[in-house]
């Protein structure tokens, strides 16, 4: 039984500019996959109606954030702390639907790619790019706890990618699950990378190039979703 709400988020700003054509077809990936989920595309003025009614004391701090990419982090949780369902950046394509990795599932994340550490501990790296969650989920609850706080806005002043991944990205988000309790790692699903981020970093740059090999292909073999990393955020 899937306990996940049916409902896809994701997030373009439109402050920049208007949301280009290759990730309009990425976007149409998820909708003719989870043809009877509810889509929604938030945009800025969608972001900031969403926090004034539902999250008015968090409102000071996400203003006062120095950099836009981190209102674009808090308000996924926000909204999957809400309302539940999925949240995907745009440079994430669907495969095929992922209903039977989501099965009983309370809240997941998208193992990028994992290391292992001077104890022969594997240590799993996962991001915020592809997350699922039912609503009042208590690690999303910390997460929310996390990114609000003044300290946050204090943060040294160090290079803005480090930044933002350590405030409210992948860098904040696997410190909290490796701090976190057994009970609480035991809700959280870590997919898999070969699942929903088979190409690393580099093969993602070199499919994003046009390049279709042997490689590829096999990173494929048991893919339900791709992360292109295209990283506009940098």
């Amino acid at each position: 039984m899937n306990r996940i709400p049916k409902m896809i988020h994701q997030v373009w700003s439109g402050i920049d500019e208007p949301l280009p054509r290759h990730f309009e077809i990425l976007g149409e990936s998820w909708k003719n996959d989870y043809p009877e989920w509810e889509y929604i595309v938030w945009d800025n003025q969608k972001m900031n109606d969403f926090i004034q009614l539902y999250y008015p004391e968090y409102w000071d701090i996400y203003q006062a954030y120095p950099y836009n990419v981190q209102r674009w982090d808090v308000i996924r949780y926000l909204i999957l702390y809400r309302m539940g369902g999925m949240y995907v950046d745009f440079d994430y394509q669907s495969l095929e639907r992922m209903d039977n990795l989501l099965a009983d599932k309370e809240c997941c994340f998208s193992e990028e790619e994992f290391y292992i550490d001077g104890h022969g501990n594997r240590i799993s790296v996962f991001n915020n790019a592809l997350m699922l969650s039912i609503p009042g989920h208590p690690f999303m609850k910390k997460i929310i706890d996390e990114v609000f706080t003044e300290g946050v806005l204090k943060y040294p002043a160090i290079p803005r990618s480090t930044c933002v991944l350590e405030t409210t990205g992948p860098g904040m988000l696997c410190r909290l699950y490796k701090n976190a309790t057994p009970t609480d790692r035991d809700s959280i699903y870590l997919i898999p990378s070969c699942y929903v981020s088979p190409f690393s970093v580099k093969q993602a740059g070199m499919v994003r190039r046009g390049y279709r090999g042997a490689e590829v292909e096999a990173a494929l073999e048991n893919a339900y979703a791709v992360h292109y990393f295209w990283g506009g955020w940098l």
